[in-house]
């Protein structure tokens, strides 16, 4: 049987709705509560495009996850979906903010 894993991102501020999703046929990394993700240019879900970049980033501290996994007759999917909070806030020297 083949595995499909999906990680899904959404952000928990206006709609709360997923803003990006991504595909894989390997697992993601682990992630926990609290950990940052930083949006450098991810093509939005809703059609509005690219709104972030590497020189201007946005934010994100995860609030919870939740997992689904789901057999059908061809295959496994095992989604990961990500509650993502708006964060504010210097990102650490290590990744280039001073």
């Amino acid at each position: 049987m083949h595995t499909e894993y999906i990680l899904e991102l959404c952000d928990t501020s206006g709609e709360h709705k997923p803003v990006v999703r991504f595909k894989s046929s390997a697992p993601f990394i682990a992630v926990n509560l609290g950990d940052r993700f930083d949006d450098t240019g991810w093509e939005r879900l809703d059609g509005v495009g690219i709104i972030a970049s590497l020189e201007h980033p946005k934010r994100y501290t995860v609030h919870s996850i939740k997992h689904h996994i789901v057999s059908s007759a061809d295959k496994l999917v095992v989604k990961y979906c990500l509650n993502l909070e708006p964060y504010i806030g210097p990102s650490s020297p290590v990744w280039g903010d001073n």
